[in-house]
């Protein structure tokens, strides 16, 4: 994955900003105070129509009522679990798409991919909204064009910042899944279709989600899976 300058500064710049309000945590709130503010991508909601200034005012006024967070000592502000979902979620999107640089693109969708969360809601406001805006930010934002990358780049960058769980289950290194069989089962039939194959989990921390992931990648490991699924990975 290719270093962006842009991603770099933007990110910088959120920083910068949550650490003049003395806040221990950064938020996808001050990330996206720092998208907005990010000249090129400023001009191109300005062209979409967005009160951009109005925007800009509202959102700071959030972020500095933002009084719980405030830490005088603190140097340098830690990241939330939903500031590390976005950086994950847009480099995941980079990486699925054959490209090599995350743009702002990418991290505006994960920011809106953050449900229930005032950065968010804020893009919503003021009508940055994905089907609208996504074509339009390819027609009139000032960018370079992302390179494409091969199938064996692909595969390194997977192996850099991800785990081959089928691997590990061909090797024999994971925990047998207990007690999680109708669970399993049910998300096998779901991936096994042919539209919507989507799968969502939700549960509290240690109710047995991974181990159902470790699950499925020991079936997909043995063939134990319907033909569709055979010869596929599971990778977290």
């Amino acid at each position: 994955m290719q270093n962006n300058p842009e991603i770099e500064q933007i990110i910088d710049v959120a920083i910068k900003i949550a650490q003049d309000h003395q806040h221990e945590y950064m938020l996808s709130e001050h990330l996206l105070l720092a998208l907005i503010r990010h000249e090129s991508f400023r001009k191109c909601l300005t062209k979409f129509g967005v009160e951009i200034d109005q925007f800009d005012q509202e959102l700071s006024a959030y972020v500095q009522s933002l009084v719980n967070l405030v830490k005088p000592d603190v140097v340098t502000p830690r990241k939330t679990e939903a500031i590390v979902r976005i950086v994950n979620r847009a480099f995941t999107q980079v990486s699925f798409t054959g490209r090599t640089v995350m743009t702002t693109i990418d991290l505006y969708l994960a920011i809106m991919a953050e449900h229930n969360s005032h950065a968010q809601y804020f893009l919503l406001k003021y009508g940055v909204k994905t089907r609208e805006f996504i074509p339009f930010w390819q027609k009139n934002y000032a960018h370079n064009e992302s390179q494409k990358i091969n199938s064996s780049q692909a595969s390194e960058i997977l192996s850099e910042y991800c785990t081959d769980l089928t691997k590990l289950a061909r090797e024999n290194r994971l925990e047998p899944m207990i007690g999680r069989s109708t669970e399993l089962e049910e998300m096998i039939t779901v991936l096994a279709r042919r539209f919507k194959a989507n799968v969502l989990m939700v549960g509290d921390p240690g109710v047995g989600k991974t181990a159902i992931i470790e699950g499925l990648a020991q079936e997909v490991a043995k063939n134990n899976v319907p033909e569709f699924l055979k010869n596929n990975e599971v990778w977290t």
